[in-house]
């Protein structure tokens, strides 16, 4: 779909016709021969370098060659002699002599080996030192070493001979010769393939005193491979493609040239047909370019030389430029390096031809490709069509060789210099399409034939502008058409090369590059700076576009390295075609991919990588190019390497034609775009959810039932615009926080204002989607009369969203039984199963008929209602809520104080019993009068006051209180309840020994002294400072503990992180659920095993054990980095548990004189927490350094929490011990 057009020509001026030209592709210099002249020239600053005359007028130069390890140019002097010419020195270095004559030399492509053909016959193989590999004859007479040979059926040996015999099957037969072409030139030739290591070899043989021409094939090694099979007509002109498939040649055939393609094998693979005959014309040359995708054909006439070039698509051979030349003969060559660079040498010029590869289309979505005398079209916004086929064809007089549309009409430029005229292409009719106007050049207008005529850019329907050569210099010329005539208004001569011109199709904006890469904005036939940037710098653009973001012009352009810029900025690094859409640029990439960047962003966001969102990126076949997109829709072209199209529509673009349609209120195709291109049905809610809901009427007036039921049952809770696609964003708020119940309300809402029948399915699926299936039956019930076809299929339609059973106990649910017989007719249940049931319901009263319904259906709350209202079934209710604990249920039913709610909370105080819930079963006791069963569950409490005042009411003896308050006293004392368990031995118990005893273990000497004081004890006194020594020493011991174990952590920490980050962090192996927020999505693993192997995992002994595992301080384990955290994190827990406890003993051990003991205990706690508040920034780093990244994991490291507050006992008196 691509055609080859002309970006720039540079001549230089050389005085005389180069027969030889060679490229030192380091310097960019073009070397060429013309006898014993040598030429060096630069097509850059367009100036000859060198011009060096031999001394010897008699030598004459051939076969020159440019070798980059020589720093040097070989050449074949006078036929004989190989010699290397120093353009440094200027001297000529003779390398080796054959005596019988050179008739071709070649070097390889790596310049590792030459090929050196002797007029004896004779293959020589040399190194690049000019060493001999090989010597052998040049026309062997066997196939070679790679002879085809044929076995089973189908070979000779096995075809029966006739009358000739079992022996004509070892008769050798020979391939007849054909004659020459008249048009051979009888000369050698010899061609590489691109990786060196193939060469061919077409030279004469001689037969019988027949003369024909013959192809072989040799290796770098000089072993003879193949030959061709005899092939009538062939000439002498040979190419291998570089990327090695084929090898092309031309026949003479009838008078006719054509192309004919060569395997390696010799067995000839396909041909096609050149444009001009052979009647004073023969082809000199063909060769390919350096990425095997251009076949050049150059013909060679008495008057006329001729240059086509044709590419392939779909196995199709297209001419895509032809260039005449008033001249017999002419060199070419094509450019090692630029795939789309060749120099010539014509007359006494060198010209350099830069060409680009572009689609041409007429209004944006009509592709033009050129055929040589007609342009095929197709309209890709309607079809897709791919190449060598087409809609129309747009037919011209000679080759076509440049495109210009303006508006709906286009201008072809042929290679004759006429212009032709075709309006309305792109809605040209079928067929072959005659010009509607041709114009011709005007013919005073000095044009010589090596011009040709570039960048033709149509302004109006009647002027133009273009680029062409006047006396070797770029001139900017006016063209106006008329009369049939192309008059040139004006001619403005250029400073430098103009490489690229083109018109934004939205404005009167028209931008010139020049071979520089500055930039220009055409006006009347002036350049002008474009825009406000310095645009020097910009790169040479081999592809061009204009781009509007947001108001602002910006020139996207493509470089022949596949980098993509805006204006200056380099934006991407392998961007292998562009194409502009109304709302987005799009680019293909080496990496397979098409990005979408949004022209409706600012440019200074788009010319940053930000531009272009995840979900604008999407995967494309290998090799695919942008052919059009289509700026009415989201219709993109895309062609493969082979040259078949593809038609994809691109997400961004897609979800943007889409909120176009929703813009002007065109839902029904909305609809039918979602559907075809799966898109996620809520974007068409999300993206302007309040006109959707306030205009839901009319919507359903575009729409049939079968949109909203795909509609509705893709509705979700999740606001695409958000998520999925974030990047389109959203107009307006969303509907509500419970979307789809707002969503279905408002649809039951707006079709019940309509005849409901045509919207039954859409009804059930609302009622389906927000679960109230059940007034969906009802709606179906009450339209059953006067619609049961359409009742009954909606009915089986409920069938398909619902389970056949879970329908069924819906309908069940209603408690009417018509309903549900009919719908379990329409199920897959057997009569048998659900009849009798029925049946059983029919003969209970109504009550007790939804009692038994709701207890079938597992609605136990809602049958014990029922059952409850039944009169005489108490019993029942009794049992029904003793078998489904509903306790609490019933006894809201019933009124408090009455024997009903008694009976009911002494079942239910029996079972919290059981349940050793005692707290809350001696409160229901206590509710139902029974005070003896209270007292018996609050003994086991830590109610006392609770306990102790129901023993009051019961009036209990003062020994059985005293024991109560005995057992109260020491539940408190397991239960670290040691200030009230004092309290209770010794206000009821009159045992302050026991009180003190509890208070000691409690660490609450406060109080065990004042409990000692009350009671004139000193004794006890005694006992309590003996307790506190030790208690002192202990807490001493334990902090000294706490802060080694301090320091040793922090200390092994840092080493445990520095090997973590080297080796590992082994954190890939834990649970991570545990480790992230709660909306966190975890992605899920797969997992072998069998289940009751995961379900013991996750067993409470096994989580217990996994949990110890975890956090084990053994020095080397996975889990020690963290086991180090939580180690220190309960060092911190323990100080600030124990500073209360510690200050009341620091004091009363001050009270006491106890001096000593306070000092060591005081100064163990400040100690412990220097160095805690020291290690806390070494134990969690700070967040810059806090997460360590490891094989593209992220880890997180907890952190301690934020409210934790670590401070010593600080006592004045003790201030600098």
């Amino acid at each position: 779909m691509r055609n080859l057009s002309c970006q720039w020509q540079k001549v230089v001026k050389t005085g005389t016709q180069l027969d030889y030209l060679s490229i030192d592709q380091d310097c960019n210099h073009v070397y060429g021969c013309f006898n014993n002249i040598i030429v060096k020239l630069d097509y850059n600053t367009q100036q000859v370098l060198l011009e060096h005359r031999l001394p010897d007028e008699e030598i004459q130069l051939s076969d020159i060659h440019w070798l980059p390890s020589h720093r040097a140019l070989f050449v074949v002097v006078n036929v004989t002699t190989l010699a290397l010419f120093h353009p440094d020195s200027l001297t000529l270095e003779e390398m080796a002599v054959i005596e019988d004559g050179v008739s071709c030399a070649e070097w390889s492509p790596d310049d590792g080996v030459c090929v050196v053909v002797t007029g004896a016959g004779k293959l020589i193989l040399m190194s690049e030192e000019f060493d001999p590999i090989k010597d052998t004859d040049v026309r062997p007479q066997d196939f070679g070493s790679e002879h085809q040979t044929q076995v089973g059926w189908g070979s000779k040996e096995t075809q029966f001979h006739g009358s000739a015999g079992k022996g004509a099957s070892q008769q050798p037969v020979f391939a007849t010769p054909t004659p020459i072409a008249t048009t051979d030139s009888q000369e050698t030739r010899v061609s590489w393939r691109g990786d060196g290591q193939y060469f061919v070899v077409s030279t004469i043989d001689q037969r019988d005193s027949e003369f024909y021409r013959v192809v072989r094939m040799w290796t770098r090694e000089g072993v003879h491979t193949a030959t061709n099979e005899p092939v009538p007509g062939l000439e002498d002109s040979i190419s291998w493609r570089p990327s090695g498939n084929l090898i092309s040649t031309t026949v003479n055939h009838n008078n006719q040239h054509q192309v004919i393609f060569m395997e390696r094998n010799g067995l000839r693979h396909g041909e096609f047909p050149l444009t001009l005959r052979a009647e004073n014309t023969c082809v000199s040359t063909t060769t390919w370019n350096s990425s095997s995708n251009v076949l050049a054909v150059i013909y060679e006439g008495q008057e006329q030389c001729h240059v086509m070039l044709y590419t392939c698509s779909n196995y199709c051979w297209q001419l895509k430029q032809h260039y005449t030349y008033n001249t017999s003969n002419i060199t070419f060559i094509w450019d090692h390096e630029d795939e789309y660079k060749f120099h010539i040498s014509v007359d006494s010029r060198y010209i350099c031809y830069q060409l680009t590869s572009k689609v041409s289309t007429c209004s944006s979505t009509t592709t033009m490709v050129i055929d040589d005398k007609k342009v095929n079209t197709t309209p890709m916004s309607t079809m897709c069509i791919p190449p060598p086929m087409s809609y129309s064809q747009l037919i011209t007089d000679s080759t076509c060789n440049s495109i210009s549309c303006h508006g709906d009409d286009a201008w072809l430029l042929c290679s004759d210099r006429t212009i032709h005229r075709f309006n309305n292409v792109s809605h040209a009719p079928p067929g072959e399409i005659t010009p509607d106007e041709s114009y011709t050049i005007e013919r005073e207008f000095p044009l010589d034939s090596h011009t040709c005529i570039r960048h033709l850019v149509m302004v109006t329907q009647s002027k133009a502008y273009c680029v062409a050569l006047v006396n070797d210099v770029d001139a900017l010329l006016t063209l106006e058409l008329s009369d049939k005539e192309v008059f040139v208004v004006s001619c403005t001569t250029l400073e430098d090369t103009v490489v690229n011109m083109m018109k934004h199709p939205g404005s009167t904006t028209i931008v010139v590059q020049l071979y520089s890469g500055e930039l220009f904005e055409l006006h009347g036939g002036m350049l002008e700076p474009w825009g406000s940037v310095d645009m020097r710098e910009c790169a040479r653009f081999c592809e061009m576009e204009i781009a509007v973001f947001e108001e602002e012009m910006v020139v996207i352009g493509r470089t022949s390295f596949n980098h993509l810029y805006m204006d200056t900025r380099l934006w991407n690094y392998d961007c292998t075609s562009i194409s502009l859409h109304k709302t987005h640029l799009l680019l293909t990439s080496h990496s397979h991919t098409l990005m979408c960047v949004s022209l409706s962003q600012p440019a200074h966001v788009a010319r940053t990588t930000e531009g272009v969102v995840d979900t604008g990126i999407r995967s494309i076949e290998r090799g695919s190019r942008l052919v059009v997109s289509d700026p009415d829709s989201s219709r993109v072209i895309l062609q493969m390497p082979r040259g078949n199209l593809e038609l994809i529509h691109p997400r961004p673009l897609l979800l943007t034609h889409l909120a176009q349609l929703i813009d002007s209120f065109q839902y029904k195709k909305v609809f039918e775009s979602v559907r075809k291109h799966r898109v996620n049905m809520n974007f068409i809610l999300d993206y302007h959810p309040e006109q959707f809901l306030t205009k839901l009427p009319d919507i359903l007036s575009q729409l049939n039932s079968q949109f909203m039921e795909l509609f509705i049952a893709e509705l979700s809770s999740e606001d695409t615009t958000l998520t999925m696609y974030s990047f389109m964003g959203t107009q307006s708020t969303a509907p509500s926080t419970d979307k789809i119940n707002t969503v279905c309300n408002a649809v039951l809402d707006a079709v019940s204002t309509t005849d409901t029948v045509p919207w039954l399915n859409t009804l059930i699926s609302c009622y389906v989607k927000i679960d109230n299936v059940s007034a969906g039956l009802q709606k179906l019930k009450s339209l059953y009369h006067s619609h049961p076809a359409e009742t009954e299929a909606a009915i089986k339609y409920m069938l398909i969203l619902t389970d056949d059973e879970a329908l069924f106990n819906h309908a069940l649910g209603t408690h009417d039984l018509d309903l549900v017989l009919l719908v379990a007719q329409h199920t897959q249940k057997d009569p048998k199963e659900y009849m009798l049931f029925l049946n059983e319901l029919q003969e209970h009263d109504e009550l007790y008929r939804k009692f038994k319904i709701d207890e079938h259906l597992g609605r136990n709350k809602t049958a014990l209602h029922f059952l409850m209202c039944c009169e005489g079934r108490f019993e029942e209710v009794c049992n029904y809520v003793t078998k489904h604990n509903l306790h609490s249920t019933a006894l809201q039913h019933y009124q408090f104080g009455t024997d009903q709610y008694k009976t009911i909370g002494r079942m239910f105080a029996v079972s919290l019993k059981e349940n050793r819930q005692m707290e809350e079963a001696g409160v229901l006791f206590g509710q139902c009068a029974d005070l003896k069963e209270c007292l018996e569950c609050l003994r086991f409490t830590k109610q006392s006051h609770l306990a102790l005042s129901v023993g009051a009411q019961l009036n209990l003896p003062p020994d059985q209180m005293s024991g109560l308050a005995e057992q109260l006293a020491d539940n408190l004392r397991r239960d670290s309840g040691h200030r009230e368990a004092a309290r209770l031995y010794d206000r009821y118990c009159d045992n302050p020994d026991e009180a003190v005893e509890v208070l000691c273990e409690g660490g609450l000497y406060s109080d065990a002294l004042e409990v000692s004081q009350s009671r004139n004890r000193v004794d006890l006194i005694s006992n309590i400072m003996s307790s506190l020594k030790v208690e002192s020493e202990q807490t001493y011991n334990l902090l000294e503990e706490k802060r080694e174990l301090a320091e040793k952590l922090a200390s092994r920490i840092v080493v445990v992180r520095e090997k973590r980050s080297q080796v590992g962090t082994g954190f890939e192996d834990m649970d991570h659920s545990d480790l992230y927020s709660d909306t966190t999505s975890i992605t899920a693993t797969s997992h072998t095993g069998s289940t009751s192997s995961r379900r013991s995992a996750k067993s409470a002994k096994g989580r217990k054990k996994a949990e110890m595992k975890k956090y084990s301080l053994k020095e080397g384990s996975k889990y020690e980095y963290f086991a180090i955290q939580e180690a220190f994190k309960g060092i911190i827990t323990f100080i600030n548990l124990r500073s209360e406890m510690i200050k009341d003993m620091v004091n009363i051990l001050l009270l006491q004189g106890l001096l000593e003991c306070a000092r060591k205990v005081v100064n163990a706690q400040k100690q412990l927490v220097e160095v805690v508040n020291k290690s806390v920034n070494v134990i969690w780093p700070p967040p810059q350094s806090d997460v360590v990244e490891q094989e593209g994991e992220v880890e997180p490291i907890s952190y301690p929490p934020e409210k934790i507050k670590i401070s010593a006992v600080e006592l004045k008196q003790f201030t600098g011990c």
